[in-house]
């Protein structure tokens, strides 16, 4: 399958406060367009309507497919919000820093960004796959306010930190960091897997109710009281097949053998919200957590 890439150059400084709505541009919105008409499509800056070629420099070749079609984005856009909104189909590569929303409520397709991501990342997201070279703000994979589910499916992937209530309301899905997390990671969550290589923040799994997973292969602080100590466990072929299938699933995503075999500290809950969700500890960056929980830490 061949390929065509539009690639959006922008024209705007960076350093400007006036948020860009680029909710209409994807691919699926792009399919069977001429460039001419790219270049005349309607967007929102600030209060005012404008065109997407008074912001950005718009070259390359459209498709009549919106799934041969790849948006590629030259430099920083950290107004532009809702960028990949609804997507099925198609790939977004972003070489700079996005705004908030980047693939809320995506349904297919790829997004990559070799830059930061500001909040919202991926919400609601129920498809597709969205890797990040960077860091991301809060929120990401998250249900927005008012609904019952966030993640929904698909995966997400980054190498660099993350903010606050990471996989909030997740329901199923695949998230992988390389880095730290803040606060409320999980929160909410009803089922899927989020992994952290880094250090797992306060409050992890707050309100799980009911199977979700979290796993902290680097060092965890400190738990809920309300997430129980379930016992030390190693070799567990649920996980290596699990490990196994991410691998597959995700680019650039690998575990050691160490990673497989274990072992890991179980926890379960949370149930101050009569959850069954667990918390998987890798137990040689993590031997503190027992002592502090005898110690009535």
């Amino acid at each position: 399958m061949t390929a065509s890439k539009i690639v959006l150059q922008p024209t705007f400084d960076p350093t400007e406060r006036i948020p860009i709505d680029l909710s209409n541009i994807s691919p699926d919105t792009l399919a069977g367009k001429s460039l001419d008409k790219i270049t005349k499509m309607k967007i929102w800056r600030g209060n005012r309507r404008t065109t997407l070629g008074k912001l950005f420099e718009v070259t390359g070749k459209g498709d009549k497919s919106a799934e041969k079609i790849t948006i590629e984005v030259l430099g920083k856009i950290p107004q532009c919000r809702h960028f990949g909104q609804d997507m099925t189909t198609g790939k977004i590569v972003v070489k700079g820093e996005v705004g908030m929303h980047l693939g809320a409520r995506m349904k297919g397709g790829t997004i990559e960004v070799k830059g930061n991501v500001d909040h919202w990342l991926g919400a609601e997201m129920s498809g597709g796959a969205i890797r990040v070279r960077g860091n991301v703000g809060d929120k990401a994979a998250s249900a927005y306010l008012g609904s019952n589910y966030g993640m929904n499916g698909g995966s997400l992937y980054i190498t660099g930190n993350v903010g606050h209530e990471l996989g909030m309301g997740m329901r199923r899905g695949v998230i992988v960091v390389d880095g730290d997390t803040e606060s409320f990671t999980g929160t909410r969550m009803l089922a899927g897997t989020i992994i952290i290589r880094g250090q797992l923040g306060p409050r992890a799994g707050a309100s799980m109710r009911y199977k979700g997973t979290i796993i902290a292969l680097g060092k965890v602080d400190s738990l809920m009281p309300t997430h129980l100590f379930n016992g030390e466990y190693s070799e567990m072929l649920f996980l290596r097949l699990l490990l196994d299938a991410i691998e597959k699933e995700i680019p650039g995503v690998t575990f050691t053998e160490k990673e497989r075999v274990g072992p890991y500290l179980r926890f379960t809950g949370d149930f101050g919200s009569g959850g069954r969700g667990e918390l998987l500890l890798f137990k040689p960056t993590n031997t503190h957590i027992l002592g502090a929980r005898n110690n009535g830490e």
